[in-house]
C-alpha cells in the first residue's frame, strides 16, 4: 500500500497513540478538578498550548482554544470573531476550504466578497488591492491551499491590510501549512490561525485556533466556561496530549519536497501528457507536501479507482467536497477547465513516504493510463 492522500488525513504516529492511551489510562482527570492530578492534566495542556505558540511564532499576547479541528477553529475565528461588528465586508480567497468560505457566506451583518486567484492558484494581489477599503472588517487567506499547494503570501497581504484597512482583522487556516511551511504569526501581521491535529499525524477530533488581542472572539459554544469561555465542554484531554507528541515528534528535518518532485519527474517522464497545476512543483510557491497533476484525458476519478485497485491512495481536490462535484472549484477559480481540470488528482506526501513509493507510484499510474487513454470518451 502506497498512502498519497496525507491532505484528507495521517495516519497517527507511534508517539501520538502513546501520549494519548497514557491519558486514557493514567491522566484521565478532568482538568477543571481541584486535586493535584488534575492540576497535572491542565499543566499539560498548558504544555501543548506554549508548543503551538512556538510552532507559529505567536508572540508574547497570543492565546490558544483548543477545538474539534480545523473546521471548529475556522468558525470560531470567523462567526466569533465578527458577532459585535453590525456592517462592512469581509473578503476570502477563491481557494478557500468550505470551513472558511461558507462560514463567510453565512454572516449577515457583513458582505462576502471572493477574492480571485492567479493562474497558479495564489491570491491575485493586485485584485486584493483594489477590494480593501475602510470598511473592511476581516480578510481570510488560507496559509497553504490544501488541493493545489499554493502557498498564500500572507505577508503581502497583511501589508496591504495596514495600508488601506488598518482594522481589518487577518485570519489565516493554516490547516494545510502548520509544521510543513515555517510561518510566523508575528511577521507575517495575522490576527488569527487554525490548526488541526489529523494533517499531522496526530488523532482526528482535535485542533486549535491561535488568536491575538485584536480578535474580539464571542464564543460559539457555552456551557461550562473551559477554554476561557470561549469553547465550553470539558476538554479532548487525551486528543491535546497526542497533539502535543505529534508536534515534538514532527520530523523537522525531512526533505518532502524533494520526494514530491521525483514523484512529478517520474509522472512525467512516463506520461508526457502530465501536467501540474499550482506553482512550479520546485517553487517556495508550492507546498512541499502537495502535487495537483492532470493526465489528460483520463478523468480523475477513473484514475483514482484504477490506482487504488493497485493500493495506491491517492485524492481529488478536498476530501470534504470531492462526493459534491465533478471539477475542482479551485481549478475553476484559477482559469482551469475541460480535460485538464477532469483529469487533476492530488498526490499529498508525509515525511514517511519514501523514494521507492514515488517511483512504484508513478509506475502503476502510467501503467493504467496507456490502458485508460484508449477509452477516455471524445
Amino acid at each position: 500500500m502506497i498512502y498519497l492522500d496525507n491532505s484528507a488525513t495521517t495516519q497517527v504516529c507511534a508517539a501520538a497513540v502513546q501520549a494519548a492511551v497514557t491519558c486514557m489510562t493514567e491522566g484521565f482527570y478532568n482538568p477543571s478538578a481541584l486535586y493535584m492530578p488534575s492540576m497535572a492534566v491542565e499543566k499539560d495542556m498548558n504544555a501543548c498550548r506554549d508548543a503551538i505558540l512556538r510552532a507559529v511564532d505567536a508572540g508574547g499576547d497570543a492565546r490558544v482554544v483548543f477545538t474539534s479541528g480545523g473546521t471548529e477553529a475556522d468558525n470560531l475565528a470567523i462567526l466569533g470573531g465578527t458577532e459585535h461588528i453590525r456592517d462592512g465586508k469581509v473578503l476570502y480567497s477563491a481557494g478557500e476550504h468550505p470551513a472558511v468560505r461558507e462560514a463567510c457566506e453565512h454572516l449577515k451583518a457583513l458582505t462576502a466578497e471572493e477574492i480571485p486567484l492567479a493562474a497558479d492558484g495564489r491570491v491575485r494581489l493586485d485584485r486584493l488591492e483594489a477590494m480593501l477599503t475602510p470598511d473592511t472588517r476581516l480578510i481570510c487567506v488560507m496559509q497553504v491551499n490544501n488541493e493545489t499547494g499554493a502557498v498564500m503570501p500572507i505577508t503581502e497581504i497583511a501589508k496591504l491590510r495596514d495600508r488601506l484597512c488598518p482594522e481589518a482583522v487577518l485570519h489565516v487556516d493554516g490547516v494545510q501549512g502548520f509544521l510543513r511551511v515555517p510561518f510566523s504569526m508575528r511577521q507575517t501581521g495575522a490576527d488569527s490561525y487554525a490548526l488541526s491535529g489529523h494533517k499531522i499525524h496526530a488523532p482526528k477530533g482535535i485542533g486549535a485556533l491561535v488568536y491575538r488581542p485584536r480578535l474580539r472572539l464571542n464564543p460559539r459554544q457555552i456551557g461550562g466556561g473551559q477554554e476561557k469561555a470561549l469553547r465550553s465542554g470539558t476538554e479532548n484531554t487525551p486528543g491535546i496530549a497526542a497533539l502535543r507528541a505529534a508536534i515534538a515528534a514532527w520530523p523537522k528535518d525531512a526533505d518532502i519536497r524533494a520526494l514530491k518532485c521525483l514523484l512529478f519527474e517520474s509522472l512525467k517522464s512516463a506520461i508526457p501528457d502530465a501536467v501540474y497545476n499550482g506553482p512550479d512543483p520546485a517553487s517556495g510557491d508550492s507546498a512541499p507536501h502537495i502535487l495537483n497533476v492532470s493526465l489528460p484525458p483520463v478523468r480523475s476519478e477513473t484514475m483514482l479507482y484504477a490506482l487504488a485497485g493497485d493500493g495506491v491512495y491517492v485524492g481529488i481536490g478536498s476530501a470534504c467536497s470531492s462526493h459534491k462535484q465533478k471539477v475542482s472549484r479551485v481549478l475553476r477559480a484559477m482559469g482551469l477547465s475541460g480535460p485538464r481540470a477532469e483529469s487533476a488528482l492530488r498526490f499529498s506526501l508525509c515525511p514517511f513516504n519514501t523514494e521507492a513509493e514515488m517511483r512504484t507510484a508513478a509506475e502503476i499510474a502510467a501503467k493504467h493510463y496507456e490502458m485508460l487513454k484508449k477509452y477516455t470518451r471524445r
